[in-house]
């Protein structure tokens, strides 16, 4: 009898799991390339946990260190050097 409480809870849980998976694809499907950044626009560097972590890899790369992004990519957030 319990259990038939949290299968509603776990539905709804699965759903949300479902669309954030989904949500990431299609911004993956959208250009975003771990090789090419998104389209001429964006060079990916390297993880990042905020847009100051991306100065010193876009920097190395040759690139503005001011022109960052600390973008989504699948399993994290990676370095876009904006060219």
């Amino acid at each position: 009898m319990a259990s038939s409480k949290f299968a509603p809870v776990q539905l709804v849980a699965v759903v949300l799991l479902l669309s954030l998976v989904l949500t990431a694809e299609s911004s993956y499907a959208a250009g975003y390339s771990k090789d090419q950044g998104r389209g001429e626009d964006c060079v990916f560097a390297g993880p990042c946990k905020s847009k100051a972590d991306c100065a010193g890899p876009c920097k190395r790369k040759g690139l503005s260190p001011t022109a960052v992004l600390c973008a989504p990519y699948i399993g994290g957030l990676t370095c876009c050097c904006l060219t």
